[in-house]
């Protein structure tokens, strides 16, 4: 096993003459980590990241080193897992909490992936000084953590739609080519953590996968599931030597970069080049797409993978994407409202769902508000909790006034009903950095919660006037530390008509109306009429009405030609003939507005 790492890995320096924070023995460490603060991610992680960078630092024999590192492998997972899922809870996308957190991990994987490079490295170098387990099988081992722990640090970069940092890319392709030279890609490894069979490759394999597969187009909760099915389904990817291989992807491993389309490469691949070949995985997704349809599918009780995403991964992993429109720089402000309510109303020329429905006089009665809401009905049996402990009773040493609950006017409007006066939403300032026929690129300094990926949009470029609000939706997020937060906004058509859309249920009555927003047909680029539809509302070949002040029509969804998780988007057509329905879904519509659209989801 000759020496072959000829110092491309940027490793500590062992530096350190003393070592505080537990003896070097694996008990030690084990016991040293127990103690950790489990309750609080953030400072156990933080003290974790103290004792590695501490460590990477002391001179110690491959070995013992490997053997400490293993000792502190299961804590690492469980505090970086503990982060992430805190960081994926966050609404918003860029807080000083959700970034301390991420950095917290990547810390702790770099400094996980640099401990075992360590081992590695000094174990290839000096093969006949290890004593007491075979060198190969060592230097294996630590690089399969090494590279798991990188591609672990490289999910964090993908959560938050920031750019991969200089050299870890280099960084990780050099681990992997450093287990090709020495004949240990492929080779079988046991991880005690999986208790399953895994190898270089296969650790490999699904950090490369996860750039190619557009995540600045998914959602956070989608990446991540996303990187645990890659982790599943890594055995239907393979690398191949570009002189008997292929692919539509492909990595080189001698630079610093993410991988590529081969197709478009001017030269033939060759070197350090590998073919990443897709074409199994790929398949296997239309497969689970067809299976179980927009229903989605679940790998395991934590992740679950929709229909659309499926449809994403596939198009990401097995078709070559370029831009159909070329972007122009252009610098001038554009007004946002976000979200399919806000959007609704500032499309119906800002009228709530009842004034779009009625009319702008209609006001509905309070009465009927209160008596048609099962969670403001008074309950036959009392308080439950008094007939259980009566003599417990808090005192009523106040008066009545001290005891009122505080409800703001928006929860008072919610829980009146949608006959209340509606809140007006907010609209955004923001400024476009780009544009093209396709949409828009803004730059959005202070991104609110609640803003995402697949989120749908109104947007115009004066603020006022008589200029229609376009909509779109959000395509992909991208932050770098410090700067303005860039969005990709496509163009789904310049404007919109706001209407109400009400289900049949299956007693013959009608579910309370729904914000729908109707698309117009644009003969110009061949786009049909549309409907934008609350995702998981509607499905295809269902016949719904759509109705606002003075016209009603019958329609038949056809086919879902696009969802995200905000929306689904809908292609229809108009039933007209079906004379009697029309007129019942008249009569339906002003007579159920405070029915439960439960049963109809």
């Amino acid at each position: 096993m000759p020496d072959s790492s000829a110092g491309i890995l940027r490793l500590p320096q062992q530096d350190l003459a003393s070592f505080d924070f537990f003896a070097l023995e694996p008990a030690a460490a084990e016991a040293w980590a127990a103690r950790l603060p489990g309750g609080n991610p953030v400072k156990g992680a933080s003290m974790l990241r103290d004792a590695l960078s501490a460590l990477n630092r002391v001179v110690l024999a491959p070995p013992q080193r490997f053997a400490i590192l293993e000792a502190l492998r299961a804590p690492l997972q469980q505090l970086s897992g503990a982060l992430t899922q805190a960081l994926i809870a966050d609404n918003s996308v860029i807080s000083e909490h959700t970034q301390q957190r991420s950095e917290l991990v990547s810390d702790l994987c770099e400094l996980g992936a640099a401990g075992y490079a360590l081992v590695a490295v000094n174990t290839i170098r000096r093969p006949d000084a290890i004593e007491g387990t075979n060198p190969a099988r060592l230097a294996c081992e630590a690089l399969q953590r090494a590279v798991t722990c990188r591609c672990e640090e490289l999910l964090q970069y993908h959560l938050l739609y920031r750019p991969v940092p200089l050299n870890h890319w280099a960084m990780l392709h050099h681990l992997y080519a450093l287990a090709e030279r020495q004949q240990l890609a492929n080779l079988p490894v046991t991880d005690p953590l999986t208790g399953g069979e895994t190898s270089i490759a296969d650790e490999y394999l699904p950090g490369i996968l996860l750039a190619c597969c557009k995540t600045n187009q998914l959602r956070q909760q989608d990446t991540l599931a996303t990187f645990r099915a890659l982790r599943h389904w890594r055995g239907l990817a393979r690398l191949e030597d570009p002189a008997v291989g292929e692919g539509l992807l492909f990595v080189d491993l001698g630079t610093d970069r993410q991988p590529g389309y081969s197709a478009l490469q001017p030269q033939p691949l060759g070197g350090g080049q590998r073919y990443l070949n897709t074409s199994a995985l790929v398949k296997h997704l239309g497969d689970l797409r067809a299976r179980s349809g927009h229903g989605g599918y679940s790998l395991d009780r934590e992740t679950r993978l929709d229909g659309h995403l499926c449809a994403h991964l596939a198009r990401a992993l097995g078709e070559v994407s370029q831009r159909h429109f070329n972007r122009q720089p252009a610098r001038h402000q554009l007004w946002i409202a976000t979200g399919l309510s806000a959007v609704h109303y500032y499309v119906a020329g800002e009228r709530g769902l009842d004034q779009v429905l009625h009319g702008d006089d209609y006001e509905a009665p309070t009465a009927e508000d209160f008596s048609q809401n099962p969670f403001l009905a008074a309950s036959d049996g009392g308080d439950v909790w008094q007939q259980a402990n009566p003599e417990e009773d808090f005192e009523d040493d106040k008066d009545d006034a001290e005891l009122e609950l505080a409800i703001d006017a928006d929860a008072l409007a919610a829980a009146e009903g949608p006959g209340s006066t509606p809140r007006r939403y907010t609209v955004f300032t923001v400024e476009s950095a780009n544009v093209s026929p396709g949409g828009y690129c803004v730059e959005w300094t202070g991104l609110p919660d609640g803003v995402s990926i697949g989120g749908v949009v109104a947007l115009r470029e004066q603020q006022q006037g008589e200029s229609d609000w376009s909509i779109a939706v959000i395509r992909w997020i991208s932050q770098v530390k410090n700067a303005p937060t860039l969005l990709g906004l496509e163009l789904l058509s310049p404007r919109g008509t706001a209407y109400a859309a009400q289900v049949r249920l299956p007693d013959g009555g009608y579910s309370r109306p729904i914000r729908v927003i109707l698309l117009p047909e644009i003969a110009l680029v061949g786009q049909p009429h549309t409907l934008l539809a609350p995702r998981l509302v509607f499905k295809e070949n269902q016949k719904i009405i759509l109705a606002r002040k003075d016209e009603a029509f019958l329609v038949k969804l056809k086919r879902q030609i696009a969802s995200t998780a905000a929306f689904g988007q809908f292609d229809f057509e108009y039933r007209r003939q079906l004379d009697d329905d029309l007129d019942a879904g008249r009569d339906a519509l002003a007579a159920s507005q405070f029915e439960s659209v439960w049963d109809d989801l």
